[in-house]
């Protein structure tokens, strides 16, 4: 079959930093918006510890990789796990005797000028403060060593374009009033409500299971984890289910290279491909989620030759594994999304009038314009579908088949009515997850 591209790089094209305009809740609280009203679809990239691991010509380099693949988010954390024991490359530390209630100026320059390398590219940057995981449970003074961060942090950086991403990678627990203590103070101290906060959440779980009705949580952050054979779509459809309505999208799915479930990387241990990241993207979006995450295992951590052992990957240098195929298939989705008036859409799974098992490798997922003009279904399999032709608008109906992997279309063709329609994906050996686009000839 003939492929036909449609969709311009142009359009991704990112703005100088100078122009980022402030990004807000849509009206209808299921996505954000510019400050002039126009969409943005999160697609971001996870470059966590470039904080400490990069040189300046590094981060610029990792920059316009990103840049050219359609990326508007850089989620970073300002100290990584490691920085307290190793500093950054200059040997900074971030906090004055391992203090956080002092933190280091010097280091916190180094930070802003990686903020301001971020900006200057386009991107909007997605926050950590700092790394939760691995810490023990929090003493006594704890909530008060938090605020005073907080409010460093929010004097600091509150007047940037940002988004925060509170706590990381670790249930709460005794941590939830120290979360939300420096919460409070982060908006207080920078005079921002409008930089919009989140929780990022261990492995398996969402913010919205202790946070969800917290007015300091704008919108809801999903850790699918590192496991391609878990059910992501599940957590987004649970939590656009909830109210209030939030805006929830997953902000750390399956990397690419990782093995999966995170096993000792050895002999006939499963490597993630981007197979497996595509059907966890397609399926958690056409869920309703307002964005997506990617992230590559070697590029997280900015693995190089001489970094020792690489536990969850094959480790090969970060440079390679920009290349892996999943991180420019990203690109593909943003552009396919907002080419069809992404601030209508709404996951609809009633179009699917086949079987659709509640299996990952299986799972279909499906998108609608509320008006009916449009329609949008995933295939992880390439099997047969039947959908519902006649939940959109009754006028001519033209399908086209867009894949997933190279970005492009195949030639349209006319599409009957009914609420059975059946429809044969152009499966190979090597394809078998496709997108079904149906659009009502105006």
């Amino acid at each position: 079959m003939k492929l036909i591209s449609t969709i311009s790089l142009v359009a991704l094209a990112c703005v100088s930093g100078a122009e980022l305009k402030p990004i807000r809740v849509s009206s209808d609280r299921r996505n954000f918006v510019t400050s002039d009203g126009k969409p943005f679809f999160w697609l971001a990239d996870t470059g966590w510890t470039m904080t400490t691991r990069l040189t300046f010509a590094e981060i610029d380099e990792y920059l316009a990789d990103r840049k050219g693949k359609g990326f508007n988010v850089i989620q970073l954390i300002l100290v990584p796990w490691d920085a307290r024991r190793n500093g950054n490359l200059s040997g900074e530390r971030p906090y004055l005797n391992d203090d956080m209630a002092m933190p280091n100026p010097r280091y916190f320059d180094h930070v802003e000028k990686v903020l301001d390398r971020i900006v200057s590219k386009g991107f909007y940057p997605a926050v950590v403060p700092f790394w939760l995981s691995g810490l023990p449970e929090p003493g006594p003074d704890e909530v008060a060593k938090h605020q005073a961060y907080a409010r460093y942090l929010g004097k600091r950086f509150g007047k940037r374009q940002m988004f925060w991403l509170l706590g990381a990678d670790r249930w709460p627990n005794g941590w939830a009033d120290v979360i939300r203590a420096f919460a409070f103070e982060l908006e207080k101290s920078s005079g921002r409500p409008d930089q919009l906060m989140t929780h990022h959440p261990a492995g398996g779980q969402t913010s919205s299971r202790f946070f969800h009705e917290e007015r300091w949580l704008d919108f809801n952050m999903i850790q699918s984890g590192h496991n391609a054979d878990l059910p992501a779509y599940r957590l987004t459809l649970g939590d656009y289910e909830k109210t209030p309505i939030k805006p929830v999208l997953d902000g750390e799915a399956a990397y690419e290279n990782i093995t999966n479930a995170l096993l000792p990387y050895g002999p006939n241990v499963r490597v993630i491909k981007d197979f497996d990241v595509r059907r966890q993207a397609y399926q958690s979006v056409f869920s309703g989620a307002a964005g997506h995450t990617y992230g590559a295992c070697e590029v997280y951590e900015f693995h190089h030759d001489g970094a020792g052992k690489a536990h969850w990957t094959i480790g090969i240098h970060w440079r390679e594994a920009m290349k892996l195929p999943g991180s420019r298939q990203m690109g593909h989705m943003r552009r396919l999304i907002e080419s069809h008036s992404p601030s209508t859409r709404t996951p609809e799974l009633g179009l699917i009038a086949s079987p659709n098992p509640d299996s990952p490798n299986e799972h279909l997922a499906a998108l609608k314009d509320r008006d009916g003009n449009w329609a949008m279904i995933y295939t992880p399999t390439g099997d047969r579908l039947e959908i519902a032709v006649n939940r959109l608008r009754k006028r001519p109906v033209t399908g086209r088949w867009f894949d997933p992997r190279s970005g492009e279309y195949g030639k349209p063709f006319p599409v009957s009515s009914g609420d059975k329609v059946p429809f044969d994906p152009p499966r190979t050996k090597e394809q078998l997850d496709w997108v079904l686009v149906l659009e009502v000839k105006k």
